[in-house]
């Protein structure tokens, strides 16, 4: 629903054609913005589940299920603090003053403000840095329109009401979601922070041996899965091309000025999808 590094807006159109349509729970275990769930024409499901390690994104997407109405009010409140540095500032030091009792508070009811500080401070970061950190600096965007302004207006928007309405929330490790959800009904979207690259996504640890152990993991998963990667060696023990299908799609930085910035997105499945593969 919002502007988010390593965000898949961009790729949803080509992933959304290699998920199945057999299942009937959906999971992203590393949620970000959750792209994948909005613009698929393959959910909502059955059950429809968020996840991020990360409190506050956990509980932005808790306000907006739980009370969209309710949170679209609040965060209307703090449209006049656009461009503010001096609130900038005052709400960035409360997102990461917060104790952990606070945080675990968040975890049992929404806590509606602080999630529409986090996004108005989300929403103020440049695009091509990293996501919000506490020594995150603002960046005035020249855009006639603010991005906190377009978030705000999709609470107006049936699309996102629709899935909000379905959605349930989480704040877990991704193993121990993976565990919480597996079933041979279930499909995860996972996403995570691309290896050797995470200290661009997150200052939460996500190193070497996590992703190991979530590789392995999904090896013996009942459920169906797609796993986005850009290739590293292992990749290739982990889940051998005979074995599981692998889909190669060329991308584009949007924030590159040239077409120097081509990457190639890995989508690997454990499962057979009918669809012609690169």
């Amino acid at each position: 629903m919002f502007a988010y590094m390593g965000g898949k807006k961009l790729h949803s159109k080509w992933i959304s054609p290699y998920i199945p349509s057999d299942f009937k729970t959906y999971v992203e275990v590393f949620g970000g913005a959750m792209w994948i769930y909005w613009e698929s024409d393959k959910t909502p499901v059955k059950t429809n589940i968020y996840n991020d390690v990360n409190p506050h994104l956990a509980n932005i997407f808790h306000c907006a299920a739980t009370n969209p109405e309710h949170y679209k009010g609040v965060l209307a409140t703090y449209v006049s603090d656009i461009f503010n540095e001096e609130m900038f500032k005052k709400y960035l030091a409360e997102i990461f003053g917060m104790s952990l009792q606070e945080e675990l508070s968040m975890k049992r009811r929404p806590n509606y403000a602080m999630a529409a500080k986090y996004m108005l401070c989300q929403l103020q970061t440049f695009a091509g840095n990293t996501n919000l950190r506490e020594d995150t600096k603002i960046y005035r965007s020249p855009d006639p329109k603010h991005k906190f302004i377009t978030y705000i207006e999709k609470f107006d928007q049936s699309k996102y009401l629709k899935k909000l309405d379905r959605l349930s929330v989480e704040n877990m490790d991704c193993r121990e979601l993976i565990k919480k959800y597996d079933s041979k009904d279930t499909f995860f979207y996972i996403d995570p922070p691309y290896y050797d690259m995470e200290s661009y996504y997150t200052s939460d640890d996500f190193g070497h041996d996590d992703h190991m152990e979530l590789c392995e993991m999904l090896k013996t998963t009942k459920g169906k899965w797609a796993l986005s990667y850009y290739f590293f060696d292992e990749l290739g023990t982990l889940f051998p091309r005979n074995e599981y299908v692998w889909h190669h799609e060329k991308t584009y930085s949007v924030n590159a000025r040239t077409t120097e910035a081509v990457r190639i997105e890995l989508l690997i499945m454990n499962y057979k999808t009918g669809l012609s593969f690169l």
